[in-house]
């Protein structure tokens, strides 16, 4: 036999062999499961599918009960740091009501007693009212910052004006940081980033408390808070938030953003602050380190994508807050 009918002899067994047909000349047959097996085999199946499905319902339940909690736990976070400054925003709102109290009856005194006005006395009354209603502009803008910090909803992702929200923190923290140290902030001209203003908000202000509460009181020209927020590579603002207080050990430093981890003394720290500054900056694509070390202070650094499309640069405004 040629090599030729020998190569077609071994293609067609082989085809054959595939096809099912014949192996040494004996007639091949599929294997066919037994006529009952097919249907247990299905209802497995079926079964199983029913299981995974409620398993995927009951995983998609306890995920939506996460996030919900997550939510609680923010806010909560939230109140404590409103309920830490609430003290120190009692005092700012006294201040400008006093003298508008004060300005209002010596405008009432001399519109009553007096029936025509000099030149002078006419001057006087309107700067007593420009003062009060200086004043007043004063407490609108105070009750503004406390209803942006302690809104509980979520209205989006951005973008924000991170300069706003940056400036807004150090206002409602200067309570805790007038006697401790000096505070500098540098947020100017910076793009809006992509995050809530709430949240941000929550974030720089545990950053601003924490920082004032490293510092011991009485020593105000030796000490210095400074916050600085600059355009960095890549689409990203950073955001350092530097103290002169006691800093931190390196056992701890490892731990500072767990939850519920705290060295502050019972009933002054709950150990939330710093884990939820670190879950509301990764939420949002960025991210929060520290650098630290006893006795030399900290520097605790914020980054954040700015806001794709909308990264135009905000007008420049003036830094209104003072030590």
């Amino acid at each position: 036999m040629s090599a030729v009918a020998q190569r077609r002899g071994t293609l067609r067994r082989a085809f054959d062999l595939l096809q099912g047909n014949t192996l040494g000349g004996v007639r091949l047959r599929a294997h066919r499961p037994p006529a009952g097996e097919a249907e247990r085999l299905e209802e497995t199946v079926r079964e199983r599918t029913a299981a995974l499905e409620a398993a995927n319902i009951k995983l998609s339940r306890s995920l939506e009960q996460l996030r919900a909690t997550q939510a609680q736990l923010l806010f909560a976070d939230r109140l404590i740091a409103l309920g830490r400054i609430a003290a120190g925003v009692g005092h700012e709102i006294n201040n400008p009501l006093a003298f508008i109290l004060s300005n209002l009856e010596y405008i009432h005194q001399e519109l009553q007693q007096k029936e025509h006005l000099s030149e002078q006395e006419r001057q006087e009354v309107l700067e007593a009212l420009a003062e009060t209603r200086d004043g007043a502009e004063r407490i609108r803008l105070i009750v503004r910052d406390l209803q942006t910090l302690s809104r509980a909803e979520d209205v989006g992702t951005g973008p924000s004006d991170l300069a706003s929200v940056v400036r807004t923190a150090a206002k409602m923290a200067m309570h805790e940081l007038r006697h401790r140290a000096r505070l500098v902030v540098e947020c100017e001209g910076l793009p809006p980033v992509q995050g809530n203003g709430a949240r941000l908000g929550q974030v720089f202000l545990n950053l601003l408390l924490n920082a004032a509460q490293s510092i011991v009181p009485g020593a105000v020209e030796k000490n210095e808070v400074h916050i600085v927020a600059r355009e960095a590579k890549s689409g990203r603002v950073a955001v350092e938030v530097r103290d002169t207080g006691c800093g931190i050990s390196p056992e701890h430093r490892e731990r500072i953003f767990d939850p519920f981890f705290t060295t502050k003394p019972l009933g002054v720290g709950t150990g939330l602050g710093l884990a939820v500054c670190h879950g509301i900056v990764t939420s949002l694509g960025g991210t929060l380190t520290v650098e630290s070390a006893p006795e030399r202070g900290s520097i605790f650094r914020v980054t954040l994508p700015v806001a794709g499309a909308f990264a135009q640069a905000p007008r420049s405004q003036p830094a209104d807050v003072a030590a």
